[in-house]
């Protein structure tokens, strides 16, 4: 993909300037519930971004929960024309995502958040395996999410090696999976719509998720515990693709527009998921909820668990989902990482204002609309 770094954002936002266009709707879909971060302080107001900025010639028709299409479907429901955007999980198409699933492993070792939603959006928009990734669905990557750390809400105290063993655990993905093995816990699969009846009925003793669920969600009505052992942020998939017909159909002003406020929504998404987080911790302990730190062993032994076997994570995970060079897509990635953490390093991770301004000027900016997604 060409990259202009003389494309500033004012020209990027000087193309709505044209004359009117003609009025058009993306219809979306994202099956978290209204009360979800990625749902209420993403694609609602994106959608009222949209239609303001345009003065109502670029809407969405948004469809939110499971009613239109299940979690899994979110994919298929794109690329089948069913709706025109979506949020979709990468972590549960597998062999339809193979690249995003790689980049997916390295979450559990990352410790920033926002690093990792910047290095995301970057390398998604830029690296050329991705883009052809992308380009076997006939769909385009807008924006990415990066959840807060994945953490554990369990039905009972477990913190230390002793108690972990014979857990049952909802992980994330394939890597957590293994860290669940190698503490002799099960890893039980089930998408994140389904924590709550497996915490009630017994089939899960941990959920491992942000633990804005306990709110969200309600886990804390079923988990009276949570634990503080960080197993990294989830960004796997996207927060906003678009069927690649759809793209190419909006005018140069509505790419724009769309673009725009995709990278200024994606900061506040992530800051506002964080923010649910700190919520409902406060809120934890009038619902009965205890916070937990893990016994020292516990963290020393995912880090260990990190250090040890990632390398060899990678490969596998790849060759299983035929990548033909995982580690090298992975390293591109990590330096990818490694830039935005230096770049960001200055920046409070609250100021939304410097966030923003940085994602659209350095990052978004530097977007070709002319070639990107075509």
């Amino acid at each position: 993909m060409k990259r202009l770094t003389a494309l500033a954002g004012a020209s990027l936002l000087g193309l709505l300037a044209a004359t009117p266009i003609l009025a058009e709707e993306i219809t979306a879909s994202i099956w978290f519930p209204d009360t979800h971060p990625l749902t209420r302080d993403g694609y609602v107001p994106l959608a009222k971004e949209l239609e303001e900025r345009s003065d109502g010639s670029l809407t969405m028709k948004l469809y939110t929960g499971t009613a239109l299409l299940p979690p899994v479907a979110h994919l298929s429901g794109l690329t089948d024309g069913l709706v025109q955007m979506t949020y979709h999980a990468g972590t549960y198409t597998p062999s339809d995502l193979p690249e995003d699933n790689v980049i997916a492993t390295l979450a559990i070792g990352l410790k920033d958040p926002i690093t990792a939603l910047f290095a995301v959006n970057d390398f998604y928009t830029s690296d050329p395996e991705m883009k052809a990734m992308f380009d076997r669905h006939g769909i385009v990557f807008l924006g990415a999410m990066s959840s807060p750390l994945y953490e554990m809400m369990c039905t009972r105290e477990i913190t230390t090696l002793e108690q972990i063993k014979g857990a049952k655990l909802r992980m994330p993905s394939t890597i957590h999976t293994a860290f669940a093995n190698s503490v002799g816990a099960a890893s039980v699969n089930v998408p994140s719509a389904d924590m709550f009846s497996g915490l009630e009925k017994g089939q899960l003793d941990c959920a491992i998720n942000a633990l804005n669920d306990l709110k969200s969600r309600s886990l804390w009505d079923v988990a009276k515990f949570a634990t503080r052992l960080p197993v990294g942020p989830y960004y796997a998939g996207w927060q906003y693709a678009i069927d690649g017909d759809t793209w190419n159909g909006l005018s140069d002003e509505h790419r724009a527009l769309l673009m725009d406020a995709v990278a200024g929504n994606t900061v506040d998404v992530s800051l506002a998921f964080q923010a649910a987080v700190d919520d409902a911790l406060s809120e934890a302990e009038a619902h009965g909820v205890t916070v937990l730190d893990p016994a020292p062993e516990l963290s020393k032994a995912l880090d260990t668990f990190v250090v040890e076997n990632m390398d060899r994570l990678i490969e596998e995970t790849g060759t299983q989902l035929g990548v033909a060079e995982p580690k090298a897509l992975a390293d591109r990635f990590m330096a990818t990482y490694a830039k935005w953490d230096e770049r960001l390093a200055d920046i409070p991770r609250d100021d939304a204002e410097a966030l923003r301004k940085v994602m659209r000027e350095e990052l978004y900016s530097g977007i070709d609309l002319a070639s990107y997604g075509r």
